[in-house]
């Protein structure tokens, strides 16, 4: 992305129009979330947004939102869910590819050795891309889950 591109965050304010039969996905994770959930049960409620955001085409977010939740967890506790909605999402953007170079099996997404992330590249773009957020990638996450549920009729819309 050039630096005379409109941020992610711009874009999909703007344009981003997820069905609202994903309400069904969107509302039970809000709820979670918004309701204090930690631990086990936010990284499974951030893992199913997250898998809402890959299937609306919303990578970018999807990206927020795994990177902000696998930061949660120990570090000794991976979640795979969180973890193939990630290398799915970087791989969308260009930011992954499969280490071996051919097609991801796909009982093994969220294997960490399958995909090799281009590190110097996602850390330029989570500079860039966090900006609006004062590089926070909480406030991304929760942008997204926020974004989600409006977008989807689970919470009504910002007042004008």
């Amino acid at each position: 992305m050039s630096e005379g591109e409109p941020l992610v965050a711009e874009l999909y304010r703007e344009r981003w129009r997820p069905s609202p039969g994903w309400a069904e996905v969107v509302r039970p994770a809000h709820e979670a979330l918004r309701g204090g959930a930690s631990g086990l049960a936010a990284a499974d409620a951030w893992a199913q947004l997250a898998m809402m955001l890959g299937d609306t085409r919303a990578a970018p977010l999807c990206v927020f939102v795994c990177l902000h939740a696998s930061a949660l967890l120990p570090a000794a506790a991976p979640h795979r869910g969180l973890e193939a909605h990630l290398q799915l999402a970087l791989m969308d953007l260009g930011l992954a590819a499969s280490a071996d170079g051919g097609p991801l099996p796909l009982g093994r997404v969220g294997d960490p050795e399958l995909v090799q992330i281009a590190a110097p590249a996602l850390a330029a773009w989570l500079e860039r891309e966090l900006a609006p957020f004062g590089g926070d990638l909480a406030a991304a996450a929760a942008f997204a889950l926020d974004l989600a549920a409006e977008r989807t009729g689970v919470t009504p819309p910002p007042a004008p």
